[in-house]
């Protein structure tokens, strides 16, 4: 277990560092690294085989195996029936890809009932995030910034993704995990939290990607809907500003009208190459994919092809139209099952929580930011590069269940010493008790 707990956290900062040394070298580091992720989370599978599983988690795996068994046959259906499948490597790093995240959360399902999880995923975090943002802040400083895409007004920086999008995502991710453990160990927030905050705002900035600072905005802002929403009027009006007055405020500025072809509906024929700003843009790739996925809507036209059937050679810019392109009905209910299983795995404890420290506490202000954080991810993917695309991003997400459901060594700690400490064990035992009936 000690192990375990040491691989995690070089994991994670390999996994993040792979990116960037993949995109310089050529190397193929991050596969490298997926596999010893298989294999060891293989090998934590046996030993934990007779470990009792949650029957929401098990759901968990079970749709996710689901839909990696979805995208197995809509690449042999179209591989060998229909000759759909352009790039077979794709459809196959695809595949793979997905029984990484499998491995990845059995993986982590293995060590996060230790007491010292929590602070092992925060330490890891904390250092990673002013790491990845001195990479963006670098970029800036030695002019190594670019336009990367006819849309752009400002030059950006790419980070270890190489890509502003993916890179704001990785940040802000990183971010969300670093305030959920400080949460869910009580700690305080020091000059060094500041710090490191104020370095990923400014790399967000930065990279003056709408998505990251899109996801933010909506993080912060249902949190404090949930929680304090006396603060949200404050909170969105100084965002605004914020956001008005750094490169952001041109940028958001571009989504206040919208072309009258648009409107008419003749964006089914209209050149695209006209559009003003890339939201115009995506209007017509979503007709077109969406059109185009309807001649096979039952198994699609196999697993990472869709930037090979866009007229732009891009992704669909959308989770859940993309998921439908690549594999149809099936794999859409599938993934759908999967991704709205994440909140029902993290919210498993929610009923013990509030019966032992109240709808108030701290802990129940930790699930909420998840929520708030996997809510901001969802409308996001809705709208913006996929999601789950993100293969780092996403891993990030996964921890991110996990440090919910842990239960940190200090926080029990200061548990047992407090003068109520009777009444929480209490009722610990009564409500664990009752939870084994609901695992397999």
């Amino acid at each position: 277990m000690d192990a375990l707990l040491l691989f995690l956290p070089v994991f994670i900062f390999l996994r993040s560092l792979s990116n960037g040394v993949d995109r310089l070298y050529g190397t193929n580091l991050s596969l490298a690294l997926s596999l010893t992720a298989i294999v060891i989370g293989l090998v934590a599978a046996w030993h934990a085989r007779h470990v009792r599983i949650h029957g929401r988690f098990f759901t968990l795996l079970i749709s996710l195996s689901a839909f990696v068994v979805a995208s197995g046959l809509s690449f042999v259906v179209n591989a060998f029936g229909a000759g759909y499948i352009i790039d077979a490597y794709a459809a196959w790093y695809e595949i793979f890809r997905y029984a990484y995240l499998m491995m990845f959360a059995i993986l982590l399902s293995s060590a996060y009932r230790s007491p010292t999880f929590c602070l092992n995923v925060h330490r890891a975090y904390i250092l990673l995030l002013p790491l990845i943002s001195m990479v963006g802040l670098g970029q800036y400083l030695t002019g190594r910034t670019e336009l990367v895409t006819q849309y752009d007004k400002f030059e950006r920086v790419a980070g270890l993704s190489s890509h502003p999008v993916p890179f704001s995502l990785e940040i802000v991710l990183t971010f969300c995990v670093c305030e959920l453990s400080r949460r869910k160990l009580r700690l305080p927030v020091t000059l060094f939290h500041l710090v490191v905050y104020t370095l990923f705002l400014v790399a967000l900035v930065l990279s003056a990607s709408r998505t990251g600072v899109a996801l933010l905005g909506l993080t912060l802002g249902i949190f404090l809907f949930t929680r304090r929403p006396a603060l949200l009027p404050a909170f969105a009006a100084a965002f605004a500003v914020v956001t008005w007055m750094t490169p952001f405020g041109e940028l958001f500025s571009d989504l206040r009208s919208v072309p009258e072809y648009v409107l008419r509906g003749e964006y089914m024929v209209w050149d695209w190459r006209t559009a003003v700003t890339s939201v115009h843009w995506r209007i017509h790739h979503w007709y077109y994919l969406s059109t185009l996925a309807l001649d096979r809507p039952l198994i699609g036209y196999g697993p990472g092809q869709v930037t090979l059937y866009s007229p732009f050679s891009l992704l669909a810019h959308s989770q859940f139209l993309e998921i439908f392109f690549e594999t149809g009905v099936v794999g859409l209910i599938s993934f759908a099952v999967f991704w709205f299983s994440l909140p029902l795995a993290a919210m498993s404890d929610r009923q013990r929580l509030v019966f032992v420290y109240g709808k108030r506490s701290a802990e129940i202000g930790g699930l909420h930011f998840w929520i708030a954080m996997f809510a901001g991810v969802t409308l996001v993917a809705l709208f913006d590069a996929s999601f789950n695309r993100e293969t780092v991003a996403f891993s990030h997400l996964i921890v991110s269940v996990f440090v919910v459901l842990a239960q940190p060594e200090a926080v029990i700690q200061r548990d047992l010493e407090s003068r109520y400490s009777h009444i929480s064990m209490t009722a610990g035992s009564r409500i664990e008790a009752s939870g084994r009936r609901g695992t397999i």
